[in-house]
């Protein structure tokens, strides 16, 4: 009888151990205020000879034009005006070969007081043999209260989010349309897509305010932001690229391609 007690005893103790590392809103580790580093389920990894050329670095609340006027770079990915960051990738070989960020990829700033960041949709981008692009990439801020994103901030990617929290809502969005190029871009050399309803900018506010409502509100998903997330249309089945037999997207898809206004 004392060995099936004490049996039952760990096991309510396990599961109460259990129960407390399991995150929650307002209690992500590296998120918001709690204390912790970051949790990732898996690293991020670039495909074979694909690098990143220097920095990852934030830019200022005036974005791209305060950069070089006579360049034009490519943004991807969602996010509100809290962080933008500019990074140059270089394809080091022979085949044309294209860079997929996840969503759920994790950016943490390496510069103590700044905003570290998130990747809500997934988005993609295209390289040449033998040539580099440098990018902007729109990100969700998961520190609320702390500094945005400035060319004195750098950052690195760190891998996909462990948290059940922010999980749950990258499954609500789905292949929704919330990226930058997705909604201004063009696709395999289509037309401009129209601007969906709601705009860019109601889409990332919206979800920008959901993300501090789970890293430091406290706060669950309310019925009428899941409603608004619903309302965004789904990006065509012709234009997401397809995984293969083990859950790897190609290593070739064409990118969409919207400049910075």
């Amino acid at each position: 009888m004392k060995k099936i007690l004490f049996g039952l005893t760990l096991l309510a103790l396990i599961s109460a151990s259990c129960q407390k590392n399991e995150d929650s809103p307002g209690n992500i580790p590296g998120m918001g205020n709690t204390a912790g580093d970051l949790q990732v389920k898996e690293p991020f990894t670039l495909p074979d000879g694909i690098k990143i050329i220097g920095d990852i670095t934030g830019l200022d609340n005036s974005g791209a034009k305060s950069e070089d006027a006579k360049t034009t770079y490519y943004c991807y990915g969602s996010g509100g005006k809290m962080i933008k960051l500019r990074l140059t990738l270089a394809n080091t070989g022979t085949h044309p070969r294209t860079v997929f960020f996840p969503k759920g990829l994790l950016w943490k700033c390496r510069v103590p007081g700044y905003q570290s960041a998130i990747l809500c949709q997934t988005t993609w981008v295209s390289l040449q043999p033998n040539a580099q692009r440098t990018i902007y990439v729109d990100l969700y801020c998961i520190n609320y209260g702390l500094s945005p994103s400035d060319h004195n901030s750098t950052f690195q990617i760190v891998g996909i989010t462990s948290s059940t929290v922010i999980q749950d809502l990258l499954k609500m969005i789905g292949w929704r349309k919330i990226n930058y190029e997705w909604i201004y871009g063009t696709f395999q050399g289509g037309n401009k897509g129209n601007a969906t309803e709601p705009t860019y900018e109601e889409i990332t506010e919206r979800i920008q305010d959901i993300v501090w409502d789970l890293t430091n509100n406290g706060t669950e998903i309310a019925a009428e932001d899941k409603a608004f997330i619903e309302s965004i249309p789904e990006l065509p089945s012709s234009e997401i690229p397809t995984l293969d037999a083990n859950s790897q997207f190609p290593e070739y898809f064409k990118d969409f391609l919207a400049p910075v206004e």
